[in-house]
């Protein structure tokens, strides 16, 4: 369901070259491998239609990942208009050049942009970092007052305003770190606040914070004095972010169960298409395996698909599976890949905005 970024699509004309490729085994011969690889590509582009400087254009863009992961690469007469790592990759690389782009192996397997903070806390501030709703990153460091943070043996009156003080400095900068991660969860769209450092300062920052219906997740093993390796601490941020789309994605699908019944969600090629035309989809759900290789007719404005067997003047042939995704973005509506264990009828459905 994540379209960041992929809406600008809609206002390129065709034709396209969409490209999704698995990464590279590591190995002597991966010099071998690679060349193989972007001369398949360039022939099977070059066998659908693909003049030469579009070929040139994606090769350029390939950027074939080692390992695991693989690459999305969509193009067209105005260059290259995507191209980003896959958090995985298809079972079969996909090299398509049509009049439209084709997005759903891309929304299905990018790597998520989840807008989130992720702050590492301690008493005397805090490291912030995230991406918001556009996904572009950002980063910051809070420096609460460093005297006195650190309580004192002994007794008498003196001692216990020593302590006092100590604890309403820690209290103070807890308070200062709280305040602005709250206003940068607010100005990057966070839907999800990662929490890092000692237990008693994570515990009382998540105190501290205004959720605004946000998710808190508290990030153990992680503080400022002794930091996880940050690879290691991405690792864990990109786990969770996993986690969260496919929550996500379970519980659009639940909905969509539920709505069906209820006369707030649509299936089939008819209805679905129906709902598109008339913006009055809020999220497009679609299996291309079970929608095949069904066709449907598209005017001149991307959210006016129509069934074959209707058929109007001014309409042109194309593939289901790129059409109704990009007429789903054009309508501002969410696109999900269901997977075939919960596809809808005929591979294609939508929730509704209203009934």
């Amino acid at each position: 369901m994540d379209s960041i970024g992929l809406r600008e699509l809609t206002d390129h004309e065709g034709p396209f070259g969409s490209v999704y490729v698995d990464g590279l085994p590591a190995g002597e011969d991966s010099a071998q491998r690679e060349r193989l690889r972007r001369r398949a590509i360039r022939v099977e582009l070059a066998e659908k239609g693909a003049p030469p400087e579009l070929l040139d254009t994606i090769d350029g863009a390939l950027r074939l990942p080692p390992g695991g992961g693989g690459q999305a690469v969509i193009a067209g007469a105005d260059g290259v208009l995507v191209a980003e790592p896959l958090s995985s990759a298809p079972p079969r690389p996909v090299v398509r050049y049509s009049p439209l782009p084709y997005l759903l192996p891309l929304v299905q397997f990018r790597v998520p942009r989840t807008p989130y903070v992720a702050v590492v806390v301690d008493h005397e501030g805090a490291d912030i970092r995230g991406v918001d709703s556009h996904g572009r990153p950002l980063a910051h460091t809070v420096s609460g007052v460093a005297h006195p943070l650190h309580k004192v043996r002994g007794g008498g009156p003196a001692h216990g305003s020593m302590q006092h003080r100590v604890e309403d400095t820690v209290r103070r900068n807890i308070h200062a770190v709280g305040r602005e991660v709250t206003r940068l969860a607010d100005r990057a769209g966070a839907t999800l606040v990662l929490v890092g450092g000692a237990v008693a300062d994570r515990s009382a920052l998540c105190d501290a914070l205004v959720p605004r219906g946000r998710r808190v997740i508290q990030l153990e093993s992680v503080s400022r004095t002794s930091p996880t390796e940050p690879t290691a601490l991405d690792d864990r941020i990109r786990r969770i972010l996993r986690e969260e789309a496919e929550l996500r994605r379970r519980a659009v699908m639940e909905l969509f169960t539920q709505e069906l019944t209820r006369g707030l969600a649509a299936q089939g090629i008819a209805a679905t298409t129906a709902a598109l035309r008339e913006a009055n989809a809020d999220t497009l759900l679609i299996d291309a395996e079970t929608l095949g290789d069904r066709t449907v007719r598209v005017g001149v404005d991307p959210t006016q698909v129509i069934p074959d067997a209707l058929a109007p003047r001014r309409t042109w042939l194309r593939r289901a599976d790129e059409a109704l995704p990009l007429a789903a973005l054009a309508a501002r509506a969410g696109v999900l890949p269901t997977g075939r264990d919960h596809a809808p009828a005929e591979g294609v459905g939508a929730l509704l905005r209203h009934g």
